[in-house]
């Protein structure tokens, strides 16, 4: 009898000490699915050691990673860019993700080694994170677009601008006055 295998699910580490901006990506194109979709995760060192960076993805046919491995030197930023594959499907929102994986390293370790250090590692490293991965079809229509939206439709956020007090003032103004005709109506019935 075969005996199945588990899969083992990894954790986000408790630790992270590279920062990732953003920590979602939003890939967003009116062609998403049929053209390559591009976006791009800035990866930084904010401490003084050196490491060694892996990029892995959920699936190698859907996305693909430029420069999935690495160093990165102290206090030192990269630009990765990452893209959804053209000819596949838009998977649901925030079940595929990128898993970013450093390992400190000497001083004197070249780019050119960094291969053979994950080979030698295997599956240690100091630290991973996920980064969960949304899709937005749509002409014109950008992530941060749909985040305002959102936002916009009443999450009790005050505005920001002149403009957006207006509206919002203009929009309690007209609960005011639907009360208020509520209130007269359920008057007039009680005095009937």
């Amino acid at each position: 009898m075969a005996e199945k295998k588990e899969k083992k699910e990894e954790k986000d580490s408790d630790v992270f000490v590279l920062k990732l901006n953003p920590e979602a990506i939003c890939f967003s194109n009116s062609g998403l699915g049929d053209e390559n979709t591009m976006a791009s995760l800035k990866l930084t060192n904010p401490t003084k050691e050196k490491y060694a960076f892996k990029i892995k993805c959920t699936s190698n046919e859907m996305f693909k990673i430029k420069s999935p491995v690495g160093i990165i030197k102290p206090d030192e930023s990269l630009d990765i860019g990452v893209i959804h594959c053209s000819g596949k499907a838009i998977p649901e929102n925030n079940k595929q993700y990128f898993a970013v994986y450093y390992v400190k390293v000497q001083d004197s370790v070249k780019a050119t080694e960094v291969r053979d250090i994950w080979k030698e590692k295997k599956n240690k490293h100091d630290g991973m994170k996920r980064v969960y991965i949304s899709f937005e079809k749509g002409a014109g229509t950008t992530c941060e677009d749909k985040k305002k939206e959102k936002k916009k439709d009443g999450d009790g956020e005050k505005p920001k601008t002149e403009e957006g007090k207006k509206e919002k003032e203009s929009v309690e103004e007209k609960k005011d006055e639907k009360e208020e005709k509520k209130d007269e109506k359920k008057e007039d019935e009680e005095k009937k």
